[in-house]
């Protein structure tokens, strides 16, 4: 495997990935705006937080509604993300039951709507990577027999799971492929060309956002923030899978125009003329 600053760069790149969008953008809303808005754009898929006020994910009803509304607006859901609060490698056994337990609510949720793919966060704060395992196994174990797929999500920096290593220990004892989050890459040191390298085609997913590098998680629309994205759009047409970008809803109020734009770029771009 060549290094990605080894690589030659003068030629013409087309993305291989196949881009969509959070419900994120009206994490301040309901899932269903999302859906209205995303449903106008070019994109034609998304990824479902599950955070209840935002999607209530326990709600019948709620997740009636979404697939039809998802069926109406001709998007498909891609994936889904457990709410933030879960952790898997925690220490404490009653907090680890209660996130597995979630996380197999989400599993769930994700069969019905036909959804076969869930964004998982390995740990949170200090997680322990026995912990980690024995809850992996249950929950591979579980999503198997609803026709699931797990993604393993690198953390935000020192959260268990955030160090390049740590992922791979973790995603090669279970032979998991990994999504990989620009902004929790890039916050406090880039260390986002390292997860490139190392994951390579393990890499199924994205969590596109730009990055301040203060340390903060911010979840910009890239080219607002400070990340080089020459060697993420080098990646992706190398590769195959699904980038989404995950932006913050207070950030701008254009934010599907400006995706469209990227997403337009990226899939045709000349990186060096």
């Amino acid at each position: 495997m060549v290094p990605l600053a080894n690589r030659t760069r003068n030629y013409i790149i087309f993305c291989m990935f196949t881009f969509g969008i959070s419900t994120t953008i009206t994490n301040d809303k309901d899932v269903f705006a999302a859906v209205e808005i995303i449903g106008k754009s070019f994109f034609k898929f998304v990824e479902i937080r599950c955070e209840k006020g935002h999607f209530n994910y326990e709600d019948k009803g709620e997740i009636k509604k979404l697939k039809t509304m998802l069926r109406k607006t001709s998007l498909s859901g891609i994936s889904l993300h457990p709410p933030i609060w879960v952790d898997i490698a925690n220490t404490e056994e009653w907090m680890r039951m209660k996130s597995l337990r979630e996380v197999e609510k989400v599993i769930l949720v994700a069969k019905r709507l036909n959804i076969g793919k869930v964004i998982l966060h390995p740990g949170k704060s200090i997680g322990d990577i026995e912990k980690a395992f024995a809850s992996l196994a249950e929950l591979i174990d579980f999503a198997d027999e609803w026709d699931t797929r797990i993604i393993l999500e690198n953390t935000f920096p020192d959260d268990f799971g955030s160090h390049v290593n740590e992922l791979q220990i973790i995603s090669d004892k279970f032979n998991l492929p990994v999504c990989v989050d620009t902004s929790h890459a890039s916050a406090k040191e880039n260390i986002l060309n390292k997860f490139l390298d190392i994951f390579d085609s393990k890499i199924e997913h994205f969590h596109l956002s730009d990055s301040m590098m203060r340390g903060s998680d911010d979840h910009l629309i890239p080219y607002e923030g400070k990340i080089v994205w020459e060697p993420v759009i080098e990646f992706m047409a190398a590769h195959e899978g699904i980038a989404i970008f995950e932006i913050l809803p207070m950030i701008s109020s254009d934010i599907i125009e400006n995706l469209e734009k990227i997403k337009s770029q990226w899939e045709n771009k000349k990186i060096c003329p």
